[in-house]
């Protein structure tokens, strides 16, 4: 309480500064936790699971499946076991994840090809000012600049305990999507059918690594190396 009360006495513009020298995963943290509605999801404790929705990794098709199609937002493993440890150690702890050059891609077609709200018209307005992907990523998609866009954060930021550990009991990977939320169903208990949601309209019938060039393919690898090296896409 006196954490939010102090907070809220900051100028404006004083928070906003602060804020925007945290990485986005980061940022988000904060804006939840100053904020007055700290509980551990119902859904979560309904299905005695924590699931931690990377962006642009199935995860709104999973949310559609498991909890009726409410969504937890993108808050990282740390959050949750910091502010619900009891819960935290009790719970099924999975996420899904995607190898790192075809969700960077995933991520710019959906922001490139749909009508989207007004909490991604940051993120719109900036994939619109480059040609097409590789110039996209030879431009802008660097490890220093991932880390102020949530749909271009790194995956391990999301993933990662207090201590920096992939400390979850299971990471399903995207491209065997349906064998894997199987195994989570499992675990789970339940018997449920994956929808396919929150596709882009303009995503290409292909692989990105298919069509884009040797440089991006490059560059990607550089972005995200915790990525590769940790998620097992090397």
């Amino acid at each position: 309480m006196l954490q939010r009360y102090l907070w809220k006495l900051l100028p404006k513009t004083q928070r906003a500064f602060l804020l925007g020298r945290l990485s986005v995963v980061d940022r988000q943290v904060v804006n939840k936790s100053m904020s007055a509605n700290l509980h551990f999801p119902r859904a979560f404790t309904q299905r005695s699971c924590l699931f931690i929705h990377v962006p642009k990794c199935a995860g709104s098709s999973v949310c559609a499946a498991l909890f009726d199609n409410w969504c937890p937002g993108h808050l990282p493993l740390y959050w949750y076991e910091q502010q619900f440890p009891e819960q935290f150690a009790a719970s099924f702890k999975f996420a899904f994840v995607r190898d790192p050059l075809e969700r960077a891609y995933s991520a710019y077609a959906f922001l490139r090809g749909n009508e989207l709200g007004r909490r991604d018209q940051a993120a719109q307005k900036l994939v619109s000012h480059y040609r097409d992907f590789d110039d996209f990523v030879s431009r802008w998609l660097h490890p220093e600049t991932i880390h102020r866009q949530l749909h271009f954060a790194p995956q391990v930021d999301f993933l990662t305990d207090s201590l920096g550990h992939l400390a979850l009991d299971f990471i399903g990977h995207q491209e065997h999507l349906e064998r894997d939320f199987q195994f989570v169903c499992e675990q789970l208990g339940q018997s449920v059918v994956l929808p396919h949601v929150n596709d882009s309209r303009q995503r290409l019938p292909m692989l990105a690594r298919d069509f884009c060039s040797v440089r991006t393919r490059r560059l990607v690898r550089r972005a995200y190396q915790r990525d590769y090296e940790g998620l097992g896409y090397e």
